[in-house]
């Protein structure tokens, strides 16, 4: 083999071997794409998840203030009746003692 050979030979294995290392760096990304997808896709799963709970929570919420609402009006409406029955037995003792006198 000529010293000629022996260059081309070592140019040859020094290229072959820079071909196997980007290769190996190209695969070991593509791993890392496919781990940083992998847990894209879990966490827009649990964000889709949360989202959901919060709109439930929402609605929930919206509920009690609904219901505590009507029951502050059905109080309301007690005491406004209770209110009513007290003023006429009142004006009604009222219109007794003016027979009285």
């Amino acid at each position: 083999m000529t010293g000629r050979q022996m260059i081309e030979n070592n140019i040859l294995d020094l290229l072959e071997n820079r071909i196997y290392q980007a290769l190996k760096k190209i695969s070991d990304q593509q791993q890392k794409i496919n781990t940083l997808i992998h847990e894209k896709e879990k966490l827009e799963q649990a964000l889709s998840s949360r989202d959901a709970k919060i709109a439930q929570l929402e609605r929930e919420v919206s509920e009690a203030e609904s219901s505590a609402d009507a029951q502050a009006v059905l109080e309301y409406q007690e005491r406004e009746e209770k209110l009513k029955n007290r003023l006429e037995e009142l004006v009604q003792k009222i219109d007794k003692v003016r027979l009285l006198e």
